[in-house]
């Protein structure tokens, strides 16, 4: 026993000292983290650490709009129905905002850890946002960028939270960080799921258009593989895969609600049972994903600052800037 616990402090620390020495490699390179299309299908937002939002085209794939933001851009969220943009960052002096691209305005989100945050989403109407940060608190927005409620993600936890993200009708939400959490906006913790035996940082979730499931991917580590991660609404498991070479570092489901688009090694297309139906090689860790609202198209960003467009097959159609 006094064995097995001197290995899990030791995986903890590992963990930990290679989520600071990522940290401080990602500010040294210059990786696009994050990508969203509009709702209208008429632009596509892009973030890193480039010190500037680029909103770009999507018809041309012209730069149409560029806002400068210092240090790194981690997640872009565009409104369900506005032509608004909400932005996080962390190592930058900027704070998380509101972008208004018919104004040009900007509303800075206060209440945020100054270390900054990875986690950002509308509720299904857009008539709230909450913000998910480092230091593991939720910060509550009402569609001006008020500020409405701050809230632990759980009592005496500080851990970071790296994704957040809606029920499509409910107002709930799951955050994902060492653990799977579910609360409700008034931040009551509903549920806390731990998604495997091994202390694995988890990336990403995208709650099912249906509300009845939702799906998580995790980072891996050394010899454990990322998992893809199938919950129910309950918190129970229906399907796991371990295909991957590398973290999931987003996943957003198509307009549809029938196709699922992973970013890891390789854009991976599953359907809602699970089942891997398409993949599209990279040379490089993909990092931002997102449909275009037909579902016709999908768009990611890498680590090597690399955009491309693919079909829904998961075909390479174009790489462009």
């Amino acid at each position: 026993m006094i064995i097995k616990n001197a290995l899990i402090k030791l995986t903890i620390l590992l963990i930990t000292f290679n989520t600071h020495l990522f940290a401080q490699n990602a500010k040294e390179k210059q990786i696009l983290w994050t990508t969203d299309w509009s709702p209208n299908g008429k632009f596509i937002a892009i973030g890193g650490n480039i010190d500037s939002l680029k909103i770009y085209d999507a018809k041309s794939l012209k730069l149409y709009k560029s806002f400068a933001i210092k240090g790194t851009i981690t997640r872009v969220k565009w409104h369900p129905n506005k032509n608004v943009i909400a932005v996080a960052t962390q190592i930058s002096d900027d704070k998380a905002m509101l972008l208004n691209l018919d104004t040009n305005s900007k509303i800075e989100l206060n209440g945020i850890s100054p270390d900054g945050a990875r986690g950002i989403d509308w509720n299904y109407n857009g008539e709230f946002l909450t913000v998910a940060d480092n230091d593991g608190q939720i910060t509550l927005f009402d569609d001006k960028g008020e500020l409405i409620r701050k809230f632990a993600n759980e009592n005496n936890s500080t851990k970071g939270i790296t994704a957040i993200d809606w029920h499509p009708s409910k107002n709930i939400f799951v955050t994902v960080s060492d653990k799977i959490r579910i609360l409700s906006m008034d931040g009551n913790l509903l549920q806390t799921i731990k998604h495997r035996e091994e202390d694995v940082l988890l990336l990403s979730v995208a709650w099912h258009k249906s509300g009845f499931f939702f799906v998580t991917g995790d980072y891996g580590y050394d010899t454990y593989k990322s998992l893809l991660q199938y919950w129910d609404e309950q918190g129970n498991l229906i399907k796991l895969t371990d295909i991957s070479k590398g973290e999931y570092r987003n996943l957003t489901w198509n307009p549809e609600g029938n196709r699922l688009a992973s970013a890891s090694d390789a854009l991976r297309i599953w359907d809602e049972k699970g089942n891997l139906i398409s993949e599209g090689k990279s040379k490089e860790y993909l990092w931002g994903i997102s449909w275009n609202k037909n579902g016709k198209k999908i768009i990611t960003s890498s680590i090597a600052q690399t955009i491309s467009i693919w079909n829904k097959n998961a075909e390479l159609l174009m790489n462009f800037e």
